[in-house]
């Protein structure tokens, strides 16, 4: 998954990503591990980060936790 972010993230960061999912009308969640960050410059003072990442895992949705007994 490749992500645009403002800020520096490091090599080997775990990011947790939320995202809505309209398909399920609920947010989803992803942990993800970062595997290379490039810069893009926009402007002499405005920075972006262009960032690979793998997802390690993702959480189930609210609601649908599995049950302990």
């Amino acid at each position: 998954m490749l992500l645009l972010l403002p800020v520096l993230v490091k090599k080997q960061q775990m990011v947790e990503i939320q995202v809505p999912s309209q398909a399920k009308k609920k947010q989803r969640t992803k942990l993800v591990e970062v595997c290379w960050t490039r810069l893009i410059p926009v402007t002499a003072r405005v920075k972006i980060y262009l960032v690979g990442t793998r997802c390690l895992f993702e959480l189930p949705a609210p609601g649908r936790l599995p049950q302990v007994q």
